[in-house]
């Protein structure tokens, strides 16, 4: 969905009542932001945490930025905490079989533009890929920019890598100048089968011969929300998710 999203700012909403225990929830769009705001607790009884804050690309899994109430009789007296340990983990699922994505560990800069996959892509020839999830909009910089969000028809090399070349030309890419790639990024199949019953799964049609359907983009987003911070039995939760459109870096302010 990355792609499909990319430049717009989005927000959404949910409510659900705690069962005590972690629990993994499934958002619409990978989220940058996630608050999960605990009713229940804004009471300001002393010791809850009416609010328990996730950034994408936090420094370390389940941490979860907290806001506790220490002083019932003010009600609004808090501490500001950092939880390390049951926070917040992402538990993100690659989705259906019929758009295979594949997760980048490498871009040549060279005459052809050579795409080196972590694991075995299952892609062919001539099939047509986007490329997501590079560039320096990224929270830390990943390169080839000039690559990023943009689709091309592929030259199959080996099992885990492939050239890159124009979608209507058919022309070899040559990222020779480009922004040296420096890490991440992704590959989202956006055609159908070329050849017959490839990679189709039996049972199928062969006559007529009928591909399998595409899916764009199937990745789910999920977040688990540990004990730290879902609270007890029957809290009353309301949670906000927001992405961010751009997130601009100034850099360090003092130099």
């Amino acid at each position: 969905m990355t792609d499909k999203f990319e430049g717009r700012s989005m927000s959404e909403a949910y409510q659900f009542i705690s069962a005590g225990t972690a629990h993994t929830f499934t958002f619409n769009f990978q989220a940058d932001k996630v608050v999960f705001n605990n009713l229940t607790d804004w009471t300001g009884t002393a010791g809850g945490i009416p609010k328990s804050t996730w950034f994408r690309n936090q420094t370390d899994a389940a941490d979860a930025y907290t806001q506790q109430v220490i002083d019932s009789a003010a009600g609004s007296s808090f501490n500001f905490l950092k939880e390390t340990a049951n926070g917040f983990t992402v538990a993100d699922t690659s989705g259906g079989v019929n758009s295979p994505r594949a997760l980048i560990a490498g871009v040549s800069a060279a005459d052809p533009c050579v795409v080196t996959t972590v694991a075995v892509h299952g892609y062919q020839t001539d099939q047509i890929v986007r490329i997501t999830d590079l560039g320096s909009d990224m929270p830390t910089a990943r390169g080839m920019d000039e690559i990023n969000n943009k689709r091309y028809k592929i030259l199959v090399v080996d099992t885990t890598s492939f050239s890159l070349k124009d979608v209507v030309s058919g022309e070899p890419i040559d990222s020779s100048a480009f922004t040296a790639w420096v890490s991440g990024g992704r590959v989202v199949l956006e055609t159908k089968v070329l050849q017959l019953n490839n990679p189709q799964v039996s049972p199928y049609a062969t006559t007529p011969y009928v591909p399998n359907a595409y899916q764009y983009d199937p990745v789910e987003y999920k977040l688990t929300a540990g004990t730290a911070v879902i609270g007890a039995d029957s809290d009353v939760f309301l949670i906000e998710v927001y992405k961010f459109g751009q997130v601009y870096d100034l850099g360090d302010l003092l130099t």
